[in-house]
């Protein structure tokens, strides 16, 4: 894209529609309110005296994190502690430092069945790895989270354990699993103990993620000092407290468990605003707990993914899963993709590698009805932008748009076809962040609420969209500048 295809005035009235929807959404949210709390039967507890106002409580990410910070917040000191003192005294010995601090925060606060799940899969993965067979591998992949599937909706090991641990075992089985396997399938893994259990426990990452690649634990850069660590991990509770305290006035977590509350708003087209906050609250506490993760990697000079970019200046699905959680996709690209295809393969190949790859995430999150239906959404909006890719790149397109309509006039029409890709993409993620309910409200609300309903969510979105551009590109600008300075220095 080029700006200059672009009048200031147009660049203009893009992000003042952008601005307009955002602020007035929230505005229409925030209404609501006190009729909210007045009617609500539970989900709200006490907030900050300051405030003086009710709570949302039912942000299951939110409430599962702050639990698990409560159990383990003296382990991620200890870390530091270990860290810090083979760093300076006894290098060699960082990685034992490392698996000691996991071992005992296990042994500490899980019960014997959950540990036997860790010894298991640990077990498992390492003798694997000797293997090195590709087959063998998801194979030993597919078999542990068909037995996780079965043990987490089991009664009896439900009984040994509380909720918070079940949660933590769970996520940290999924995220184990995905290690085991990137141990397995690298080339350059070793058959050393200390160094498959210091990748595969390595502490900050173990639960909150995000995932680190073996490739990236084994590439050594240098370690960044307290200063960085306690400045990121600032930035990681400033959001939090931004998040802590819009629950106090903005309940969009409650109002995606009892959809009737977001019929509420007094237009349909307002109620989209409310899955762009659900997307936006699900953003920053990946910020955070991908944040403190990257934050400690970076410290112990483990070359970590980076942090989740902005959903608000996403505008095409494959950018959103290359740049929200950069680990997994490199995962899912490198060891399931490539496999199957390359750049030079046949249509069909892709759009099979394409497939497969989603047929892996959800199986890997769980074979639920709402991951399914993100699932399927997110594979077909990301096949339908491969063809529109593909097509806005042929010369005879190109040569006939910009003779009809201009270059202006062709970008414009691109973001259009290209908005109608995005629509079902972002309603896709409602359903992942939310649930069954609120994404088939939202649903309906975009597709069965009228022609004039349509074509107004599509003119926002098409400001959106060229929002992103606008944005992307700028920023495109910046890293050549940036890129030439240096050349020049």
């Amino acid at each position: 894209m080029n700006l200059g295809l672009l009048h200031r005035c147009e660049v203009a009235i893009y992000f003042s529609v952008y601005i307009l929807y955002i602020g007035v959404g929230l505005y229409q949210i925030y209404l609501l309110r006190d009729r909210i709390v007045s009617q609500a039967r539970y989900g709200f507890t006490p907030g900050w005296p300051l405030l003086g106002r009710k709570r949302d409580n039912t942000n299951d990410d939110f409430a599962n994190f702050r639990d698990y910070l409560g159990i383990y917040w003296p382990y991620f000191i200890i870390h530091l502690l270990v860290s810090s003192i083979t760093k300076w005294k006894w290098p060699q010995l960082k990685q034992h430092g490392h698996v000691a601090v996991s071992a005992l925060a296990l042994l500490a606060s899980l019960h014997w069945t959950s540990l036997s799940i860790f010894a298991a899969v640990l077990s498992s993965f390492y003798l694997a790895g000797k293997r090195r067979s590709k087959k063998v591998t998801w194979l030993l992949a597919i078999a542990w989270l068909c037995f996780m599937d079965v043990v987490k909706n089991n009664d009896w090991w439900m009984r040994q354990v509380d909720f918070a641990e079940t949660v933590m075992v769970v996520v940290s089985f999924g995220w184990s699993v995905l290690r085991g396997c990137s141990y397995c399938l690298t080339k350059s893994s070793t058959n050393n103990l200390v160094d498959f259990l210091g990748y595969m426990l390595y502490f900050p990452s173990l639960t909150t993620g995000p995932l680190i690649s073996y490739e990236r634990y084994r590439t050594k850069r240098e370690t960044n000092g307290w200063p960085h660590l306690l400045q990121s991990l600032l930035r990681c509770a400033f959001w939090w407290l931004v998040v802590q305290v819009s629950f106090h006035y903005i309940y969009v977590p409650y109002m995606t468990k009892h959809v009737e509350v977001v019929g509420w708003i007094p237009s349909v087209f307002w109620c989209y605003a409310v899955g762009y906050f659900l997307g936006q609250f699900f953003n920053t506490y990946y910020m955070i707990t991908y944040g403190m993760g990257v934050a400690f990697a970076e410290f112990d000079g483990i070359a970590s993914p980076s942090k989740p970019r902005c959903i608000g200046r996403v505008h095409f699905y494959s950018d959103m899963w290359k740049y929200f959680d950069e680990g997994l996709y490199e995962f899912l690209f490198k060891h399931i993709y490539v496999e199957v295809c390359r750049k030079d393969s046949s249509v069909l190949l892709k759009l099979w590698g394409t497939t497969l790859t989603f047929i892996f995430v959800y199986f890997w999150h769980g074979c639920y009805t709402f991951v399914f239906i993100w699932s399927a959404l997110n594979c077909i909006c990301l096949i339908a932008e491969k063809f529109y890719k593909a097509l806005i790149d042929m010369p005879a397109y190109q040569n006939w748009m910009h003779k009809h309509l201009g270059f202006g006039g062709t970008q414009r029409f691109n973001a259009l076809l290209a908005t109608q890709i995005f629509i079902p993409a972002a309603f896709s993620n409602v359903y992942f962040i939310g649930g069954l309910d609120i994404g088939n409200f939202l649903m309906r609300c975009a597709y069965l609420s009228g022609v004039g309903n349509y074509l107004a969510l599509s003119f926002c979105t098409y400001c959106f969209f060229q929002c992103s551009e606008i944005v992307a590109e700028s920023k495109n600008r910046q890293k050549v500048k940036e890129k030439l300075t240096e050349k020049q220095l």
